[in-house]
């Protein structure tokens, strides 16, 4: 993985280190008044640049309006210190990506320009990047005939491309996603802080995808998708309406680390305004949660988190035609959690094969509600919800290992800390869960915990096509 990680940062650089030639806007008609519509002049830039090898685009201090800019082959967008991209009122001056290529089916929506319309936009480029210190404003655009019938274009969109870079920038009020992508290689998104607007960063398809070092605050997920194979998140600050990070999607070698994910949700998507910032998920994976999805989760492994006043720490639900081999959870610090701590489960798809908690610890906020005391398990829909156990609930684990783990609640509980449910093989050593009067500290059911039990309900009745 670190090796990957090294690979990735030489990638990512070539472009910035490499091309040299610096064109600035002004030089080809834009006015950073603020007033006068920029669009041509910044598109002329970037195609001259293009047409010369490549280089950088320089956008100086001033506030530019503009509709679509189309990013090509070899060219860094640069935004300098004061630098404003600001999107046009007009979501008819915007246009998107619509995918001419067969197999993207499992994306749905890639071949849907009503939902791909975008203000920044780069299609089978390669070596591409949008760096600097300035600031892209999408300016929260009403679009009556977009994504629910109010979403306007994403703040910026790459699609098909090898070599991105995305570094520094500030997007705030992005009228859809800030960042939306399909298939990418060799993406590196860093030091990038995203503010308002729905999803932070939503990639469907990567191959060699780092993000680190970011600052995101949304009125939706964080960062979502799936359909990634060698991708790292790490030392980013995740604060959100929604989950911090949502796996929507299979995924191959993902980790997630030394990140701080916290709520409650300093903005609301604009059309959940009566919402009141409360954080759902740190993490949830859920593959084929929105629609069918064929594949594993496979060597998913968090470690070092913190995590903060949200309704769940880490859930993750396998739907029909998927599985898991290997999660594992490490080092992971949990506060305030108030609905769901900790879920791992399987109801309609396969069983994970693999699953490792060691060093975790979760303070919980008890519960004797209504909701809380008349909990029962059933299948879960698209998000974490009350279980009968407040700490830890698994279901449909071939081999589980639990170490070291530390659950303690505030105020008063009422239910058991742990659930077990059709566990084969169940390795525990160092768990301390706070007792409950009148509960069991653990209920186990179809597991080894239980004597007389002969473990042959721990498959589902639906197998994965592999």
């Amino acid at each position: 993985m670190k090796r990957l990680l090294i690979l990735l940062a030489v990638v990512a650089g070539v472009l910035t280190a490499s091309a040299r030639e610096h064109y600035n806007v002004r030089d080809f008609g834009a006015k950073g008044n603020g007033k006068s519509n920029s669009t041509e002049a910044i598109n002329k830039a970037i195609t001259h640049c293009n047409e010369q090898g490549g280089g950088v685009v320089v956008v100086p201090e001033g506030r530019y309006l503009s509709g679509t800019i189309h990013l090509k082959s070899n060219v860094e967008l640069r935004l300098e210190k004061g630098a404003v991209l600001m999107g046009v009122e007009d979501p008819k001056q915007y246009t998107g990506y619509v995918c001419r290529r067969e197999g993207f089916e499992k994306y749905k929506v890639a071949y849907a320009e009503y939902w791909n319309h975008t203000f920044i936009l780069g299609v089978g480029c390669r070596n591409v990047a949008i760096t600097g210190d300035g600031v892209i404003d999408g300016r929260h655009i009403y679009d009556p005939e977009g994504e629910a019938h109010f979403r306007g274009p994403h703040a910026v969109l790459f699609a098909e491309c090898d070599g991105v870079t995305l570094r520094g920038v500030h997007i705030t009020r992005a009228s859809n996603y800030a960042v939306m992508a399909y298939e990418l290689e060799n993406a590196v998104i860093e030091n990038v802080k995203i503010t308002e607007g729905c999803d932070a960063v939503h990639i469907r398809g990567a191959k060699n995808l780092a993000i680190r070092d970011c600052s995101f605050e949304t009125g939706d997920d964080c960062i979502a998708g799936g359909y990634w194979e060698n991708a790292v998140i790490s030392r980013c600050y995740l604060n959100s309406t929604c989950n911090g990070i949502r796996i929507l999607f299979p995924v191959t070698n993902c980790e997630i680390a030394h990140c701080r994910i916290e709520g409650p949700g300093h903005y609301v998507q604009r059309h959940l305004a009566k919402l009141t910032g409360r954080m759902l998920a740190a993490v949830i994976v859920q593959p084929g949660a929105w629609w069918p999805a064929v594949g594993p989760v496979k060597n998913l492994y968090l470690h070092d988190l913190e995590i903060d006043n949200l309704k769940c720490a880490f859930a993750c639900d396998l739907k029909m035609n998927t599985w898991s081999e290997g999660i594992r959870l490490e080092r992971i610090k949990a506060t305030r959690i108030y609905d769901s701590a900790l879920q791992i489960e399987a109801w309609r798809g396969g069983i994970h094969e693999d699953v490792v908690l060691r060093d975790v610890s979760v303070e919980y906020v008890g519960r004797t509600d209504d909701k809380a005391r008349n909990a029962v398990l059933k299948t879960p829909r698209r998000e974490a919800r009350v279980v009968p156990y407040w700490a830890l609930f698994v279901r449909n684990i071939r081999n589980l290992t639990l170490e070291n783990l530390n659950f303690t609640y505030t105020g008063e509980e009422c239910r058991s800390a742990i659930g077990i449910h059709n566990v084969f093989n169940l390795t525990q050593q160092g768990v301390e869960a706070q007792s409950v009067e009148g509960c069991p500290t653990i209920h186990a059911e179809e597991c080894p915990l239980v004597p007389e039990s002969q473990t042959k309900n721990y498959v589902p009745g639906v197998s994965p096509k592999r």
